[in-house]
């Protein structure tokens, strides 16, 4: 069950970099 929640935590963490450097680039344009 460890894998899983380090998984979860994982996928969110690249989630919410991905969906910033949308956001900075979005903005920086």
């Amino acid at each position: 069950m460890i894998e899983v929640q380090f998984f979860i935590a994982f996928v969110l963490a690249f989630a919410t970099i991905n969906l910033a450097i949308k956001l900075g680039k979005a903005l920086y344009d």
